[in-house]
């Protein structure tokens, strides 16, 4: 049986409604050993012929017999698989992949052999058997022309094909290089099927053993010049892998192919690479930039979401005692309680004055949190110390190495600053971290100042109990400095008044002070007004210091000055002394939020109020629609720039397709799977985007660790990124996609250079 067989074969070509034959009833039959020179005028269909028996062309006419399989079902898929078994092509233009150097063009066409150093060894053998071996490194773009040849003849040689075409082969070769190149194809025919197709049949006369003239597209004579000098038994050819061993291969074929790819064209490479870095850098800023879009999202919590805790209230609005909120704690396993807890819900701002402009920060108060290391300074320790929890972007203004603003002021209450711990995530809130007894210290004036509505009244009295000024509100301020028990008050501006402007002497007068102040009875089921809880305290010249607390938290910019100043421990007794009758509120801690759900269930069947921590609520309809279009907004600009990142990018990157369009089509016809090719294409694109992400990842670390970038740009988690380093490498899947089938597009012949029918 005849190894190739053409059996009235026909080719037409028609272009712009013009039809022209190319070969026409063409019928021959070849076998291993034999070296055909075919030849004929330009024209004449000569290269046709090869095409159509490598494949890289269809025939529309009679039939070719593959071992004497029939081919007229074949599809581009199995033309492919039949160029990988069977057919090695040896070009005049030499089609020899410029940047690949020797080694890298012959290792290509030994893919079939897995073991990478086999395949090197291998390799090397061929490469000193054309005469290369001082020449393994250099690219094809600097070998000479017979160089170029040999090279070729070498990849045909690695591939181990039993067919071998090679059109025109020393066309483009000085007559020596001439003669050593078809001594090279005499020797690989020994044990093959060689056609040459040849203008100068005197080159090859001396060793073909068939000639066949063709002209006008026909046979028109066919001589046998000599027996082969070695006819071969039919062996039994290696079938191709299939299934998931030949996906596997062409895995591992792909990978090293996209590598050699990737390195093969440094300058393209590093273009390839700029615009990865561009596109994700792009991304990632414009994702950081508008990142606030995806808060307008987040949940709305009905109180400060502490893991596992429980807020819980009476149903019928009553008081609720420390006795029996340690039981309720101990009946269903709560780790911890807090009977007032206000403060966890609720927090303050504060303005730090900073080379003559404020800087404004809210805290949340806490207590008993541990921050780990890497504080400056210390932990609080006493009740008017706290240590600062903040986003890195305000160490320039608290200090890196010490704590440069010494104190706070909470609801005229200073805070002495022990620490501050810095944190990077700038979507985090700032928190002010108490002892335990100076949150409960906060709660009280929280309470007392802020809910209790405080009215404070100023008595001049004289020895009669006349009034000569009544003064409805003070400016007050709490101090640990004072004397515990006592207050100061500053009345010299009103009695300077009245002494130099009224004329009165008001040495006689005593000052008084009342506190007062009105808390709201609440009821679940009814609000009843007239049970509102009103407290009174009332303070004389007994009470008084004249001495000034040295702690009081003023500076340059403060306004006024201070008019009355109660010890911190007297104004929690006053404050605790309203909390025990008024507040009906308290937080029992358990070791989880799954906990925390199952007791406020049991809670809530026993006829409490309890609300896990973590319930979000919905805001109102407006402010739901502007977040909704504000939203829509800022995504709308995301992805207009996204867009623009991945126009930008595709149109850039479409430019280098020049210039692996012919080392496509050289490696199809080489026989090399189309799979193998484009995995190879898109690994060349996943390695160019290894520099874009390694660059996002230090420009995230350079942005958010240090403290003047920290605060412009939205902190991203590592969920974030994966959606970036996703995005982008679906968008470069999707651009390589795009291109690849461009590449594709044309066939072989058209895509090879010298590719026209003769």
């Amino acid at each position: 049986m005849a190894l190739l067989t053409l059996k009235d074969i026909g080719k037409i070509y028609v272009s712009e409604g013009n039809v022209a034959v190319g070969i026409r009833g063409v019928s021959l039959s070849f076998d291993r050993g034999e070296f055909v020179a075919v030849t004929g005028k330009s024209g004449s269909g000569k290269s046709t012929l090869l095409n159509v028996i490598s494949g890289m062309d269809s025939y529309e006419e009679g039939e070719l017999y593959i071992d004497g399989q029939s081919t007229s079902h074949y599809l581009q898929p199995d033309w492919e698989e039949y160029r990988q078994k069977y057919i090695s092509f040896i070009f005049q233009d030499y089609n020899i992949i410029e940047s690949f150097t020797v080694l890298q063009n012959v290792e290509l066409a030994l893919m079939h052999i897995e073991d990478k150093k086999q395949r090197r060894r291998r390799a090397l053998e061929l490469i000193d058997r054309v005469g290369l071996s001082s020449h393994v490194k250099h690219k094809g773009s600097k070998l000479s022309g017979g160089q170029k040849q040999r090279t070729v003849i070498a990849r045909a040689l690695a591939k181990d094909s039993p067919i071998i075409l090679a059109d025109e082969p020393t066309g483009n070769l000085d007559s020596a290089t001439s003669a050593e190149i078809i001594e090279l194809l005499r020797e690989v025919s020994r044990d093959k099927l060689l056609i040459v197709v040849t203008h100068n049949f005197e080159q090859v006369e001396s060793c073909a053993t068939r000639h066949i003239r063709i002209f006008d597209g026909a046979v028109e004579s066919d001589h046998v010049l000599s027996r082969p000098d070695v006819v071969p038994a039919d062996r039994e050819t290696v079938e191709p892998k299939k299934g998931t061993k030949k996906r596997s291969e062409d895995l591992k074929n792909g990978l090293t192919l996209g590598r050699s790819i990737f390195t093969s064209k440094p300058k393209l490479s590093v273009f390839l690479c700029l615009l990865t870095i561009i596109g994700t850098m792009g991304i990632f800023l414009v994702t950081s930039l508008l990142g606030e879009a995806g808060e307008l999202f987040e949940p709305y919590y009905m109180f400060e979401p502490i893991e596992g805790r429980v807020v819980l209230t009476k149903q019928n609005g009553e008081v609720m005692s420390d006795d029996e909120i340690s039981a309720l704690a101990s009946e269903y396993g709560a780790s911890d309680v807090l009977h007032y807890d206000a403060l966890l819900d609720t927090g303050f701002s504060q303005y730090v004055y900073v080379e003559s402009a404020d800087k404004h920060i809210r805290f949340d108060c806490t207590y008993g949190e541990d921050f780990g290391g890497g504080i400056v300074g210390s932990y609080p320790k006493e009740k008017g110390e706290v240590l600062l929890y903040l986003p890195i972007s305000w160490q320039p203004h608290f200090g890196e190495d010490e704590v440069l603003i010494d104190t706070l002021s909470f609801r005229g209450m200073p805070l002495k600053v022990t620490g501050v711990k810095y944190f990077y995530d700038n979507n985090k809130q700032a928190k002010c971290l108490f002892t335990s007894d100076g949150f409960k210290m906060a709660t009280a004036m929280y309470y007392l100042l802020q809910n209790g509505s405080l009215n404070i009244q100023l008595d001049l009295t004289d020895s009669k109990g006349r009034h000569l000024y009544t003064a409805q509100y003070y400016d007050i301020s709490v101090s640990y400095d004072i004397e515990d028990g006592k207050i100061y008050v500053d009345d010299r501006e009103y009695r300077n008044y009245f002494e130099y402007k009224e004329g009165v002497d008001t040495s006689g007068f005593e000052t008084n002070v009342s506190f007062s102040s009105t808390h709201y009875n609440y009821n679940y089921h009814n609000y009843d007004s007239s049970n509102n809880y009103v407290f009174t305290k009332e303070f004389d010249n007994s009470y008084f210091t004249n001495d000034m607390p040295a702690d009081i938290y003023t500076d340059e910019y403060s306004y006024g000055v201070q008019r009355l100043v109660i010890s911190a421990p007297l104004l929690q007794e006053m404050a605790e002394s309203v909390l025990k009758d008024t507040y009906r509120q308290a937080s029992l801690f358990f070791e989880s939020d799954r906990e925390a759900r199952a007791a406020a269930e049991e809670l809530r069947e026993k006829g409490y109020i309890a609300v896990p921590a973590d319930t979000t609520y919905t805001p109102d309809a407006t402010e739901t629609i502007l977040n909704v279009a504000m939203c829509i907004c800022l995504l709308f600009v995301w992805l207009i720039a996204i867009v623009f990142l991945a126009f930008f990018i595709n149109l850039c990157s479409s430019r280098t397709l020049g210039a692996f369009k012919s080392d496509m089509a050289i490696m199809r016809s080489m026989g090399i799977p189309v799979r193998v090719i484009r995995i190879g294409m898109y690994v060349r694109m996943l390695i160019a985007l290894i520099p874009a992400y390694i660059t996002v990842i230090a420009a995230a670390l350079v942005i958010f660790l240090t403290p003047r970038f920290n605060e412009f740009f939205v902190f991203l988690y590592p969920w974030q990124y994966a959606m970036i380093f996703v995005g982008m490498l679906i968008l470069t899947a999707r651009i390589t996609y795009k291109q690849i089938r461009k590449l594709f597009r044309q066939s072989v012949k058209r895509a090879l250079k010298g590719g026209a029918a003769e």
